[in-house]
């Protein structure tokens, strides 16, 4: 091929790449994430709230150890005009429960803070990604946990602090 030709055909392709969602390219089908939340207090509800207003969420399954979150959480779902999700309760392992539900690929995890090391790790075992409200443990060990677990895993962890990802902690990142 000449180079002018390659040099041609090269910008159309750059073009059409630009131009186009990446998802009518390579996807056939819209893929969604099937979503287990765990915690459903102020936190937990604002990521519900979140994954309800997007097409490429399912949420499959809900947790908390409180009937009364579970109670605001179901009501608000059903008020959004989406069906109801299997809930867990009954204690601090209930968690785990969900995490044996095989419909889900990721879990939310926004419970009070000394809950976060053991469930990441349970959930990463299990076999789902993570994204965890503020802190991934308590100690410097509890965090290498989560590091080693990952790791060995395969599974991603994700800390879900906003402030890591605003604009200008970015910008004074880089």
């Amino acid at each position: 091929m000449e180079r002018r030709q390659f040099l041609k055909t090269s910008a159309i392709a750059a073009a059409g790449f630009s131009i186009l969602p990446s998802g009518r390219l390579f996807a056939s089908a819209p893929a969604k994430v099937r979503l287990g939340y765990i915690g459903l207090g102020a936190r937990g509800m604002s990521h519900i709230a979140a994954g309800l207003l997007r097409d490429d969420v399912e949420i499959v399954a809900i947790c908390d150890t409180q009937e009364s979150s579970l109670k605001i959480c179901r009501e608000y779902i059903a008020k959004k005009g989406h069906a109801p999700v299997k809930e867990y309760t009954g204690g601090l392992d209930a968690y785990k429960k969900l995490l044996d539900h095989k419909d889900i690929d990721a879990v939310i995890i926004a419970t009070p803070w000394q809950f976060h090391h053991p469930q990441a790790i349970d959930a990463m075992k299990a076999g789902k990604y993570v994204g965890c409200e503020v802190i991934a443990g308590l100690t410097v060990e509890d965090h290498w946990d989560i590091v080693n677990t990952s790791e060995k895993t395969g599974i991603p962890y994700m800390t879900l602090e906003n402030v890591c990802y605003r604009r200008d902690v970015m910008a004074a990142l880089n």
